[in-house]
């Protein structure tokens, strides 16, 4: 159930994921993705191990959705390309939260922060041009 404002906030994602362009939803995941980092950063520096693993197992999992929803297809090299990058972000996440290493997760987290940057700004081309003439970022996602 909740209380109100976990309502209120699931209701507002719900609206948002709802209503979201292809770039939106990976920029919704990305963004999750930072959130969920900075909450194992936390964690580790708490000493909090349990929530440092289920923090980023929860990146993990959106690492995995982000390449599930990869169109391989219509994506060409750059799919290929974002699936290297979410599976090497993955081996990091791995490697890093073994070590206890938080700046190694810190990078990766702001990397997610320009990734989720870029594919707003895709979002907004399309909004403005009505579609961009050679690269269309929706195709790279399904």
């Amino acid at each position: 159930m909740g209380t109100p404002y976990t309502r209120a906030s699931d209701q507002y994602l719900t609206q948002r994921v709802m209503g979201a362009s292809p770039e939106q939803l990976v920029a919704l995941l990305l963004e999750g993705g930072q959130r969920f980092l900075s909450l194992a950063i936390q964690a580790m520096g708490r000493k909090d191990y349990a929530m440092k693993g289920l923090s980023l197992n929860k990146v993990l999992a959106i690492l995995e959705e982000l390449t599930l929803r990869l169109n391989h297809e219509d994506g060409g090299d750059l799919a290929i390309n974002l699936m290297r990058i979410y599976d090497w972000w993955g081996r990091e996440i791995l490697a890093s939260g073994a070590e206890l290493n938080i700046a190694r997760l810190e990078r990766i987290s702001r990397q997610m922060g320009e990734m989720r940057e870029a594919w707003e700004q895709s979002h907004q081309k399309r909004l403005t041009t009505g579609n961009p003439s050679s690269f269309h970022a929706a195709d790279l996602v399904g």
